[in-house]
């Protein structure tokens, strides 16, 4: 709550200002004082309550853009935001750039299965920030600082939630023999969607290739991470280091990895668990693009975590120290028509915990999506309708070979109103 109404206070203090430069500035254009506006714009839309823009220039951070958009309640069109404001000073090839937004967005109507629910989201507010910064060339190359942050907040028949909630910070450089990448994220930025990771520190380091026979682009990527254990509550205390190197061979419309990775857990200090080996996966994954058709795949074999020293099962009388290797491979085909899109996907030993022992299933999943949101569309233009089919078939083996299998089919429905 205190980053949304802070970056709204920051865009209302600029707008302020720079309506009151409007209010006073001559219409051709001329300078107020640091201010000068060069475009100030009204338009007369009958979509919309009201709606106006403008460009100009201070003095010491070059161009400046405003935007201030209220829409019809009931009539607007799309998914435009009952009331949205922009601000933005600098330029893309300048030294500065900052942008910030902040809109009110419309609620739904929510409906599964055929089921019709009454309305729960009433409305929400988003409010986005954005600075970069280009610092003066260090060994032949500049260096180049960014942070952004985005937050939804929802209106709800229950009270105020907070939906969405990132913040990423970035470093880049990029001399002649390799690019350099330093991240920080927060919130839901940090999360890893393949596995249990919250990773707030991120670096990788992206050397070129200019030799061999091979066409297309071919670089070594090294890239390393600082992770939280997302888990339950047995592992809260626990962080996890990962590394990877991969050879990257880009081409038109298609790449091709060649991946190592490690996964290295690890106690926060003073606490006194046992260790947990490292665990490694050896993988390619290749991505090929056709026309209306695209498929991505990976293969992997996995090296699983045990304790470092021996435990005795109480139930079994077994050790819990043996590590395990398996196979694992994912694979997606999508294809894109006018009216329609269809994807199915396969997985075979998925598993977002598999580094940790004791822990986590080996799933097998197939799946057909299907999204009727451009058809449905066609059908009702001033909706926004998103409608879509999801089939998943999951057969899961957990490490003490339980058996779980489960079919579901979802018919998601949502309606602007």
């Amino acid at each position: 709550m205190v980053r949304l109404r802070t970056a709204w206070a920051l865009q209302l203090l600029a707008a302020c200002s720079l309506v009151s430069a409007c209010a006073s500035a001559p219409r051709d254009g001329g300078p107020v004082g640091p201010v000068t506006i060069s475009r100030f714009s009204v338009e007369d839309n009958m979509s919309r309550l009201f709606s106006a823009q403008g460009e100009g220039s201070a003095r010491y951070v070059g161009p400046i853009q405003f935007g201030l958009d209220g829409a019809l309640p009931l009539v607007h069109t799309r998914s435009d935001p009952l009331l949205a404001s922009r601000f933005g000073v600098g330029s893309d090839d300048g030294r500065l750039r900052y942008n910030a937004s902040y809109s009110i967005v419309p609620g739904d109507v929510l409906g599964h299965a055929g089921t019709p629910a009454a309305p729960q989201r009433l409305g929400g507010q988003r409010v986005g920030q954005n600075f970069r910064m280009r610092l003066p060339k260090f060994a032949g190359a500049p260096v180049s600082l960014g942070y952004s942050a985005e937050a939804l907040e929802n209106w709800t028949m229950a009270g105020t939630t907070v939906e969405q909630q990132r913040q990423v910070a970035n470093l880049d450089w990029s001399p002649r023999l390799a690019s350099l990448n330093l991240q920080w994220a927060d919130g839901n930025a940090a999360n890893d969607p393949q596995l249990a990771l919250g990773c707030d520190l991120r670096g990788t380091v992206r050397v070129p290739l200019r030799y061999g026979g091979l066409p297309g682009q071919q670089a070594l990527r090294v890239s390393g991470r600082g992770c939280r254990v997302l888990a339950g509550p047995r592992y809260d205390s626990l962080e996890a280091d990962t590394w990877g190197l991969a050879y990257v061979w880009n081409q038109p419309r298609r790449e091709t990895q060649l991946l190592v990775s490690a996964i290295d857990p690890a106690w926060d200090s003073g606490l006194r668990q046992q260790d947990i080996e490292p665990s490694y996966e050896f993988g390619v994954s290749h991505r090929r693009d056709y026309g209306v058709w695209s498929a991505r795949t990976q293969v992997g074999m996995r090296h699983a975590t045990a304790w470092d020293l021996a435990v005795l099962d109480d139930t079994t009388g077994n050790y819990l120290s043996d590590s395990d290797a398996y196979w694992t491979m994912t694979a997606s085909l999508t294809r894109r028509l006018p009216a329609v899109s269809i994807t199915a996907n396969w997985a075979h030993g998925a598993d977002p915990m598999w580094f940790l022992p004791e822990t986590g299933q080996r799933r097998h999943r197939f799946g057909m999506v299907l999204d009727l949101s451009r058809f449905v569309e066609g059908l009702l233009p001033d909706a926004t309708p998103q409608v879509g089919m999801r089939w998943n078939w999951t057969h899961a083996r957990s490490r003490q070979d339980a058996l779980t299998a489960d079919s579901v089919v979802h018919l998601n429905m949502a309606v602007m109103w």
